[in-house]
């Protein structure tokens, strides 16, 4: 009598397990549902076909983020998860008229932290294409290219606040990520060799020209519509400084000299170097943030950055370009001081 009494209750205790398991994964999946239409009211897209199946992976995209601080990105629980938002996605990319760049506003949103773009949570690194072989790494990185060669020209026929807003970030996102991880398209044993390979690459030079190019036209579109403004003007300051600093140290690796040409002394990159890095450097000197450690370390830091060397270059090299290049050299040699 105990004995059937126990298994009914068993029975009963899993009935109301999966009952309870049930109501709260239903409950999950509509507070989802709304959390995402709420957002992205599809009647606001003109390819509503495409338009649904990215909000059907969005819904993945907030599962999957829910569930990160306690699975890792590559885990057995992640990976049904991670299936269905490739799967949603693909299938509204492939929906999409061919001028839209629609998909390219939503793979920024859905992978930007998965696959290592920007720092993800609790640093998992477990997607990271940073830690694909550098032949794989090349071809995830060519596509991240076309994204951005596509992003310039583009039409994005979803007209809500949020992608807009999201457009000029979702291109800083994908350029921070392309020039930073430059060095990774080459083979090599450690960081140095990879970035020495880079370096005498002349392909770099016309890559990462198109880049900038291309980074300019959005920044001129879409700046005014960011959330975060300012924050993105740096960022845009910050990225334009570099790779216009980085095409100038590779020519210099590539010619085997630190001679420039006067088109070089006289050109728009380097004009652009001296019309704004000296915000930047009162920028850092001033704040402590986030944002400014990166810029820090980006451009300024002489034990992280080899910037500083390209503006070595340019004050012995261009005689056209003093006493501003004498002023811009000083100043970044006492944020050093100021900043151990």
């Amino acid at each position: 009598m105990i004995q059937k009494y126990k298994q009914k209750f068993l029975i009963g205790f899993i009935a109301l397990l999966v009952m309870s398991i049930y109501i709260f994964i239903t409950t999950w999946q509509s507070s989802t549902y709304k959390e995402v239409h709420n957002m992205y009211p599809l009647e606001k897209s003109a390819n509503k076909e495409a338009s649904e199946e990215f909000l059907k992976a969005m819904e993945y995209r907030i599962y999957i983020k829910q569930l990160h601080p306690f699975f890792d990105y590559d885990s057995f629980i992640m990976s049904p998860l991670l299936e269905k938002l490739d799967y949603h996605f693909k299938k509204g990319k492939a929906l999409l008229p061919k001028e839209s760049v629609e998909d390219v506003v939503w793979w920024v949103l859905f992978y930007k932290e998965i696959h290592g773009l920007l720092v993800p949570p609790r640093n998992d690194n477990s997607l990271a294409y940073e830690n694909l072989p550098y032949k794989e790494f090349k071809k995830v990185h060519d596509e991240v290219y076309e994204m951005i060669m596509r992003y310039s020209d583009g039409e994005v026929h979803f007209k809500i606040d949020e992608i807009k807003s999201f457009r000029f970030k979702a291109m800083a996102i994908l350029v921070g990520f392309y020039y930073k991880e430059f060095s990774n398209r080459y083979s090599g044993n450690t960081g140095g060799e990879k970035q020495d390979n880079a370096n005498r690459d002349i392909e770099a030079l016309e890559l990462l020209s198109n880049i900038k190019d291309s980074y300019s036209m959005i920044y001129t579109k879409y700046i005014g519509a960011s959330k975060d403004r300012e924050a993105m003007q740096r960022s845009f300051l910050a990225d334009s400084i570099y790779i216009n600093a980085d095409l100038i140290a590779k020519y210099t690796f590539i010619n085997n000299t630190q001679v420039l040409p006067s088109r070089i002394c006289y050109s728009e990159g380097v004009q652009f170097i001296l019309h704004n890095i000296d915000e930047l450097i009162s920028y850092v000197g001033n704040h402590y943030n986030h944002q400014a450690k990166i810029i820090n370390t980006l451009l300024f830091d002489v034990e992280e950055s080899n910037k500083y060397t390209v503006l070595q270059i340019l004050k012995y090299r261009c005689p056209n370009l003093q006493p501003e290049i004498n002023h811009i050299v000083s100043r970044v040699e006492k944020l050093n001081k100021s900043r151990k």
